[in-house]
């Protein structure tokens, strides 16, 4: 009777057991089939505009066949005859799912080729991205674990009424699709790319930044020509800061948020506002670096630096890099632009918010330049300073949070108050800027020395209500990302009298690309030399450029030159002093 009762209830029991298995599937599919429209919104673009080009036939035939491998190829993986070769790729899959997401969240629009190139550029900054931008892992963590979990299901389901397919063929397939696509991008531009599978096209985008690193390098810099003249003075040294907006620095006369320049007026030449070469850190440094000249982009690699030039006029090349430390490079410096460097200095200090060490880095610098500027020889000296990077909290002391409320340590930008976000911005501002002038203009003598001082880029507080960069923005940059401070600091007579006479006309005129002019001439090289290749310097009237750049502008000589920009209006308003205008003289 048991074994009969048993028999009798099987088939109830196994229709009931179904219902969920089914419900199970379907859910599954569903969260599979729409986590990869949703990385690939464009296919129905695409289409459009591949049936409306010259050869529409071919164009969209190629894109069907691709799309139907990248198919093929998850349905190898899928059925894999070895687990081990799903659970692979699954893990990659989903790790892609959850790399994409989270910079769709935060950039707000869809992926290219320029977003991975930058992010590789200044991939040593991850550490404080995950820290400023973790709360926008949260959600695309939740998809991509059910992305995951749905695709083991699927599997199961599919095993459960197909044979299993080849393991070579499983583990090949998606390999190959990541590889035509990356072959296309890099002989047909970013473009080729679109509208094909959301979990091949940021594999294949990082592909071809792999490939970059591997084939194309520098060319060799061409040497330093034409001789220098006598120097205008003995020590030079430029200043990159890091995420200083000009708005709230550089129009304020007053120095709210830097006094100890106040103090020192005497020393201080304020150009006020500029704008800065580009919205990221490396392209601007580079701009500075190598005297890059707006619209000749293609012969930034070959010119000489500024390390030839200064060393041609007998001068001592140091260059300080408080961002990095030591052994690591960063801002496209690399192993052949160092020979021209006659010292480097990195310092040893682990990258830990609110440790001492850390927050007082820039003013570490201070102690290096003292014995250099002491000395008899004549220096040019080039830092990069750590700065008010994000995360702003952990830049500046608990004890040193002068206005409020500002945001808790590791508070992320996509859950804080806009005032909170400001009110620490100006914290690290006042700790940072404030204590490395501080400190300069007390322990460096002026009289034989002048400081050139700007920073890479500016801010976007969330102003625009579009993605949560602060810079570096491809598409949706606000003015403020481009809005630096320029400023010279000397004491020597005669070079401070040639700044001021240009100072009236400059105000809220100059740009980054002013910069390595300035420098050619103070190293003694004949002003028609300098004007006809780098531009104006800063002792001149100045045409006033406006605008920054968003886009790439070293491209590899296999990708497509298309530079992108933006303007800065000159009545902009300012956010340190509500109701003024950036390019207004303060009262």
């Amino acid at each position: 009777m048991p074994a009969s009762h048993n028999r009798r209830s099987y088939a109830p029991n196994a229709a009931r057991n179904t219902v969920p298995n089914v419900l199970v599937t379907l859910v599954s599919g569903i969260v599979l089939v729409g986590v990869l429209l949703f990385l690939t919104r464009d296919v129905f673009s695409q289409l459009i505009f591949l049936s409306q080009s010259e050869n529409p036939m071919r164009n969209v035939a190629i894109f069907a066949v691709i799309w139907l491998i990248a198919i093929a190829s998850l349905k190898a993986v899928l059925t894999a005859r070895r687990t081990a070769v799903h659970v692979f790729w699954n893990l990659f899959f989903t790790l892609v799912v959850l790399a994409h997401l989270s910079l769709l969240l935060t950039l707000t629009d869809n992926l290219t080729l320029f977003d991975i190139r930058r992010m590789w550029i200044e991939r040593g900054e991850a550490g404080a991205a995950l820290f400023f931008y973790w709360s926008e892992l949260l959600l695309p963590l939740l998809i991509a674990a059910a992305f995951s979990l749905s695709l083991f299901r699927i599997r199961t389901w599919l095993l459960s009424r197909y044979r299993p397919s080849s393991s070579c063929v499983a583990a090949g397939l998606p390999g190959l699709v990541t590889g035509i696509l990356a072959v296309m991008v890099v002989m047909k531009g970013p473009a080729a790319a679109q509208g094909q599978a959301g979990i091949y096209t940021l594999p294949s985008l990082f592909s071809v930044i792999l490939y970059e690193q591997v084939v194309d390098e520098r060319p060799e810099r061409r040497p330093v020509t034409t001789k220098a003249g006598k120097p205008l003075i003995s020590n030079v040294i430029v200043v990159m800061d890091e995420s200083v907006s000009g708005d709230f620095f550089g129009q304020d006369t007053d120095y709210s948020l830097v006094p100890s320049l106040k103090a020192h007026a005497d020393a201080v030449i304020n150009y006020g506002v500029a704008t800065s070469a580009h919205n990221c850190s490396s392209y601007s440094n580079a701009v500075l670096r190598w005297g890059v000249v707006p619209g000749a982009f293609e012969q930034a690699l070959r010119v000489p630096t500024i390390w030839q030039y200064s060393q041609a006029s007998g001068y001592t090349s140091t260059y300080i890099d408080a961002q990095k430390p030591p052994g690591t490079l960063a801002n496209f410096m690399n192993i052949d632009e160092l020979s021209f460097i006659n010292q480097v200095k990195q310092f040893n200090v682990g990258q830990i918010e609110r440790h001492q060490a850390f927050m007082r880095i820039d003013f570490d610098i201070v102690d290096h330049l003292v014995p250099l500027v002491a000395d008899d020889k004549p220096d040019f000296i080039y830092i990069n300073k750590l700065g008010v990077h994000f995360p702003y909290e952990g830049k500046y002391p608990a004890s040193s949070t002068r206005f409020q409320p500002a945001m808790a340590l590791f508070e992320p930008i996509g859950h804080s108050d806009r005032q909170a976000l400001i009110n620490s911005y100006k914290n690290a501002i006042a700790w940072n800027v404030d204590g490395f002038f501080e400190r300069l203009l007390s322990r460096i003598d002026l009289d034989n020395t002048v400081v050139i001082y700007t920073s890479d880029h500016g801010q976007d507080l969330l102003e625009e209500g579009k993605g949560l960069l602060t810079h570096c923005n491809r598409n949706s940059g606000s003015a403020y990302q481009g809005m630096v401070p320029m400023m010279v600091l000397t004491r020597h007579p005669q070079l401070r009298q040639r700044f001021e006479s240009s100072l009236a006309e400059n105000r809220h005129q100059l740009s980054h690309f002013n910069v390595f002019p300035t420098v050619l001439e103070i190293l003694g090289y004949d002003h028609n030399f300098v004007k006809q290749h780098y531009g104006d310097a800063m002792f001149y009237p100045v045409e006033r450029i406006g605008k920054f750049y968003t886009s790439e502008l070293f491209l590899p000589e296999h990708a497509q030159h298309d530079y992108e920009w933006k303007s800065v209006p000159q009545l902009t308003p300012s956010r340190l002093m509500p109701g003024a205008l950036v390019s207004q003289h303060a009262d």
